[in-house]
């Protein structure tokens, strides 16, 4: 008798592991429709953001593991710091109007143009005054956002956003040697959703 109740209660844990383990994906699954659908969108990339810190992905969990793991995106994320900060994308903000136009302010320099957004791909293609096209990808969750470029064309977009030019092309050498040392590699910084005067007394502009 005791064989079997004990045999019982093996077997109801076991169900309600299973259980849990089934409501965890349904969770989990729920989670991913959320942000994938809903979160990022052309109304949730409307705002003032401004810097947070720079930001390293790769395409995929492979490449991901390939390269290192997370220990490795963090080595590269610090040596993307003192990059960004030579240029002044540390104390950028950036400003996406409901009218589908844009503008970047750093403390010495602004630019401005119009932008689109693909719901399919998740795209911002960003498009100055001159008529230079840059496309980055763009997740936004909550008050945080994230864009991302190929890594051997993050310079390039940059130099096109911010018309820093020296600046840009002394600090190249450095982001273009970790494109080419890593597949797959995305760059590209998080930003955080702050009101207009919140900006305005965070950076001093």
């Amino acid at each position: 008798m005791r064989k079997l109740v004990l045999i019982a209660m093996l077997m109801g844990a076991g169900v309600m592991a299973a259980n849990a383990q089934d409501w965890k994906s349904i969770l989990s699954g729920v989670v991913k429709t959320v942000v994938d659908d809903k979160l990022t969108t052309g109304n949730s990339v409307v705002g003032t953001w401004v810097f947070v810190a720079p930001e390293c992905q790769f395409e995929s969990d492979n490449l991901l593991a390939k390269a290192g793991g997370e220990a490795v995106s963090a080595k590269i994320e610090q040596k993307l710091e003192p990059v960004y900060n030579k240029i002044g994308l540390d104390s950028c903000m950036l400003v996406f109007n409901a009218d589908s136009t844009y503008t970047l302010q750093l403390k010495r320099a602004t630019s401005n143009g119009t932008y689109s957004f693909d719901a399919e791909s998740k795209t911002l293609t960003l498009k100055t005054k001159v008529g230079v096209s840059v496309k980055a990808h763009v997740e936004v969750l909550g008050s945080t956002m994230s864009l991302q470029f190929n890594a051997d064309k993050l310079m390039s977009a940059l130099q096109a956003l911010t018309n820093l030019v020296s600046k840009i092309t002394s600090t190249a050498s450095a982001v273009n040697s970790l494109a080419d040392n890593y597949d797959g590699l995305m760059l590209g910084f998080e930003l955080e959703k702050v009101g207009d005067e919140q900006s305005v007394s965070k950076w001093g502009f």
